[in-house]
């Protein structure tokens, strides 16, 4: 969940991501809400808040109203996409603080060195401190050691989370649960920020089964080159990614203009009949290897108008 055009330009703002994420779990759970309220749950200037919900209502995550700022599908999807689960757990035994917040960040263990990087984050954002564990073939265990801790100690957490191999879960412990809280957000936050590698040393880039997890990088490339257009990609025989505003919002996506590219092995333009993008100009290209299409790209067709035309009426979708 990246929050990074909040921060571009002007005077360092008073607020971090933390702040940001907990806005829109505040306005989910509680809106209608006030801006008032809103500050006073996020521990933050009205100011400062007011920025923040200006940012939010202009990518269109919420919308204003008499009763109060409230929640739009568009900001729903984005929390339900994040990759993060946030809970308040009891692992006394296993943490320093009285109170402690998991974050589960799902499939980011490729990410994590030995912990120590979170701890940091944890810890300058207020939390005592923090620990980082990794899913490995079904055992919650430190990175880099495989025989600690005690599953007996981190069992507990199996009742909170759902987790698979290579999730990574995140422990802030403070003396006060929204010490812990920020302190486990901020550095879920800051690693899920980190690049990941697109694919891993001596195999190709792209192949027929290139699966969603190494077209992300690639996808993401395109993406901000396009200045955030949004884009999609799928190898012949994997689904693929949709990548919207920054971030892959979607890792099982293919669509019929995607599927026509490839089978025809030859670009595809025109206005998108279904799917998210319907009623939008669009062009899918096939990536070809030896003749045959082995993988295909899609985005708005910036030769039918330009890039704030084709910007704003995506923007009127939602």
């Amino acid at each position: 969940m990246s929050f990074n055009s909040y921060f571009a330009g002007g005077p360092t703002p008073k607020f971090s991501a933390y702040h940001i994420w907990k806005a829109h779990q505040v306005v989910a759970k509680d809106g209608p809400i006030g801006r008032k309220a809103l500050a006073e749950a996020l521990q933050i200037g009205e100011g400062s808040t007011r920025t923040i919900l200006d940012k939010m209502m202009r990518e269109g995550s919420v919308e204003s109203s008499r009763l109060g700022i409230t929640i739009t599908e568009r900001g729903k999807r984005k929390l339900d996409t994040s990759g993060m689960e946030v809970r308040q757990v009891d692992l006394s035994d296993l943490t320093l603080g009285k109170f402690n917040c998991a974050v589960l960040l799902k499939g980011a263990a490729d990410r994590v060195r030995l912990g120590c990087e979170q701890r940091d984050e944890a810890v300058r954002a207020g939390a005592v401190g923090a620990t980082t564990l990794v899913v490995d073939q079904g055992r919650i265990v430190f990175p880099g050691d495989e025989e600690f801790p005690d599953q007996s100690l981190v069992a507990p957490l199996k009742n909170y989370f759902r987790m698979d191999d290579g999730d990574v879960i995140i422990i802030g412990s403070a003396f006060s649960y929204d010490a812990a809280e920020k302190g486990a957000v901020t550095a879920a936050l800051a690693l899920s920020n980190l690049s990941r590698r697109c694919w891993n040393e001596g195999t190709e880039l792209l192949s027929r089964d290139t699966e969603a997890d190494e077209l992300r990088c690639l996808a993401l490339a395109v993406h901000e080159l396009l200045g955030r257009l949004p884009v999609t990609m799928r190898s012949r025989n994997r689904p693929g990614v949709r990548c919207e505003e920054g971030e892959v919002i979607d890792t099982h996506y293919t669509g019929p203009m995607l599927e026509e590219a490839m089978k025809r092995g030859a670009i595809v333009r025109r206005v998108s009949t279904s799917g998210p993008y319907r009623g939008l100009p669009v062009i899918a290209v096939p990536i070809m290897r030896k003749r045959e299409a082995i993988a295909a790209i899609a985005t708005m067709d910036i030769g039918k108008g330009s890039l704030s035309e084709l910007l704003a009426k995506l923007a009127e979708r939602y």
